[in-house]
C-alpha cells in the first residue's frame, strides 16, 4: 500500500506545494487524482517513489518511510513512474536497449531480462518495434514504451503523471485503456494524474485536489456529477453530465448521468 499521512511539501519556504494530504492505494486498486494546473498533482507523483520528501508527513510504500534511507532503493523498486513526456525518458538507441536500461542497472542476467522484455513488449503491443529506434514511433507507441520501461522492473505500483497528456484522442483512449488491464491482469496498484475528467471514470476512487489541498475524496459518480467541485478546482465537467443535468432541470430525465452511453441508450428508449 502507498499511505500519504498528513503529508506536506514546498519548493520555497512558505509555499506549500501539497498541504495535509491523506490518501492510500492499494494493490490492485485504480486510483486518479484530478486537478487544475498549479494543483499539486506532479508533487504527489515525485512524493511517492521517494524523488522529493516531504517536509511534513509521510509517505509510507508497505510500510516503509520514504524518509529512511535504508528502504530508498526497494522503494523506487516497488513504485515505478510514468511522466507526461515519454522523449524525457528515453536512454536507448532501441526501443530493446531503452526497455532493458533499468534492468541493467540492477544487474540481472540477459537471459533473464530478455524473457522479460519480450512478455511485456507482447503485453502492449509493441513487439513489433524492439529493433527499431524509439524517435520513429508515435505519441503513443513512444508512452507504451516508457511504460513498458517502467513495467519490466517488476514494480507492485505504477505512478503515472498526465501521461495522455500530448497525445490525440485515439492514442489517449488506447494507453488508458491498456493501463487499465494492466491492473487487472498484474494485480498492480495504481495512482493515476490526470486534469481530464473523462480518464477517471472507471477509478476505484479519486481525488480532487485545488491549490495543493484535497478537497474531496470519492467514487467518480459522485465527484463527476458534482460540477460546481469541478468548477472550482479548475477542471471541466463531463459533457454527458453538463447535458443531463439540464435535462433533468427541464424535467425530461430523472437523474444525471456520468456515462455517456447510459445517457443516450435512455434518451432513444423515450
Amino acid at each position: 500500500m502507498i499511505h500519504f499521512k498528513d503529508v506536506s511539501f514546498a519548493y520555497k519556504e512558505g509555499k506549500w506545494a501539497v498541504r495535509h494530504i491523506n490518501f492510500t492505494v492499494n494493490k490492485g486498486e485504480f486510483v486518479s487524482i484530478i486537478g487544475g494546473n498549479g494543483s499539486g498533482k506532479s508533487t504527489i507523483a515525485r512524493l511517492s517513489d521517494g524523488l522529493l520528501l516531504p517536509q511534513e508527513g509521510s509517505v509510507f510504500v508497505d510500510e516503509m518511510n520514504s524518509h529512511a534511507k535504508k528502504d530508498e532503493f526497494l522503494i523506487k523498486e516497488k513504485v515505478g513512474v510514468v511522466f507526461q513526456n515519454p522523449d524525457n525518458q528515453f536512454v536507448g538507441t532501441t526501443v530493446e536497449e531503452d526497455i532493458a536500461f533499468g534492468l541493467e542497472n540492477i544487474g540481472i542476467e540477459r537471459v533473464e531480462a530478455k524473457a522479460r522484455i519480450k512478455q511485456i513488449s507482447s503485453l502492449l503491443g509493441i513487439d513489433k518495434y524492439l529493433h527499431g529506434s524509439p524517435s520513429y514511433l508515435s505519441g503513443g507507441e513512444k508512452q507504451k514504451v516508457a511504460i513498458a520501461s517502467v513495467l519490466v522492473m517488476q514494480p507492485d505500483y505504477l505512478v503515472m503523471d498526465e501521461i495522455t497528456a500530448l497525445l490525440d484522442p485515439v492514442s489517449r483512449k488506447e494507453v488508458l485503456n491498456l493501463v487499465h488491464s494492466i491492473v487487472e491482469n498484474k494485480n498492480i496498484g495504481v495512482l493515476y494524474i490526470t486534469h481530464i475528467t473523462e480518464e477517471v471514470i472507471k477509478s476505484d476512487k479519486v481525488l480532487v485536489l485545488h491549490k495543493g489541498e484535497k478537497i474531496k475524496e470519492g467514487a467518480p459518480a459522485v465527484i463527476l456529477q458534482d460540477m460546481k467541485l469541478l468548477n472550482s478546482a479548475g477542471v471541466a465537467s463531463l459533457p454527458s453530465v453538463i447535458i443531463s443535468e439540464e435535462l433533468r432541470k427541464h424535467g425530461i430525465i430523472d437523474n444525471s448521468f456520468v456515462d455517456e452511453e447510459d445517457l443516450v441508450d435512455l434518451l432513444c428508449s423515450n
